[in-house]
C-alpha cells in the first residue's frame, strides 16, 4: 500500500477519494493468469459504503460520519510487466506525468507469490535487496551499482524502507477478522520495488 502525504501544494479535500489500483501481468508459465490483475480489472469504480452495506455484509458496521466521503477506485489501464525496468520507468508515469490529469489520494498495489495459501498486507518497500530475476531474466544489478558507485549512486540518499502512512493497525485488525493475513513485509521482489519507487524522483 501507498500513501501520497499532504504539503502545502496539496489542493482543498475534495468529495471524494480517489484510489488508483493496479495488479501485475503473468510472470511464470505456470502461471498465465494473475490473480492480482484479475482482481483489479474487475473492481467497481466506487466502493459502497458500510451505510449502504450495514445489514448485507458481516463484517460491515456503522460509518464513523454520517455523510462519509466516497471512494473512487482508478484502476491502472494494464497489467504492470513483471520487469525490473518496467516498474521503474512506470511510478514516474504514474505521480508525476499524471496521465488521467488527477492526482490519487492513495495507492494500492496489489501482487501474488505461488504457492502461498494465504493474503499479505505489505505496507512497506524496500531499497536494497533484489536478488530475484524478473521475468524477462534480469536482474536488478542495484547492488553492484551501489558498490560501484558509492556515494554517486542515484539511491545513496533515500531510505532504506518506505512505510505506509495509512492507519495500517487499524487496518489490519479489520482485515484479520476477514481472511487470514500472515505478514507485513513484501518479499523483495516487484510489489517491494513498486512501493518503494516513488521516492527517488523527490531527491534527485
Amino acid at each position: 500500500m501507498g500513501s501520497i502525504k499532504e504539503n502545502e501544494n496539496t489542493p482543498p479535500r475534495q468529495e471524494e477519494i480517489r484510489v488508483l489500483v493496479t495488479g501485475f501481468a503473468p510472470f511464470r508459465s505456470q502461471y498465465p493468469i494473475n490473480p492480482s490483475w484479475e482482481i483489479v480489472s474487475r473492481l467497481p469504480s466506487y466502493l459502497p459504503t458500510n451505510s449502504q452495506d450495514e445489514g448485507h455484509h458481516p463484517h460491515a458496521k456503522p460509518p464513523i460520519q454520517k455523510n462519509p466521503r466516497r471512494i473512487r477506485i482508478d484502476n491502472y489501464e494494464a497489467p504492470v510487466h513483471v520487469g525490473y525496468k518496467a516498474v521503474r520507468e512506470l511510478m514516474p508515469i504514474l505521480l508525476d506525468e499524471n496521465p488521467h490529469e488527477y492526482e490519487p489520494d492513495y495507492i494500492l498495489h496489489i501482487g501474488m507469490a505461488s504457492g502461498r495459501p494465504f493474503y499479505s498486507c505489505e505496507r512497506r518497500g524496500h531499497r536494497s535487496g533484489y536478488f530475484m530475476r524478473d521475468v524477462d531474466g534480469k536482474l536488478l544489478n542495484d547492488e553492484f551499482n551501489r558498490f560501484k558507485e558509492g556515494d554517486k549512486w542515484i539511491w545513496h540518499d533515500c531510505p532504506e524502507e518506505l512505510l505506509t502512512s495509512l492507519p495500517f493497525d487499524k487496518m489490519f485488525r479489520q482485515w484479520k477478522e476477514a481472511c487470514p493475513v500472515r505478514i507485513e513485509s513484501p518479499i523483495h521482489f516487484l510489489t517491494s520495488l513498486l512501493y518503494w519507487s516513488p521516492i527517488p524522483p523527490l531527491h534527485y
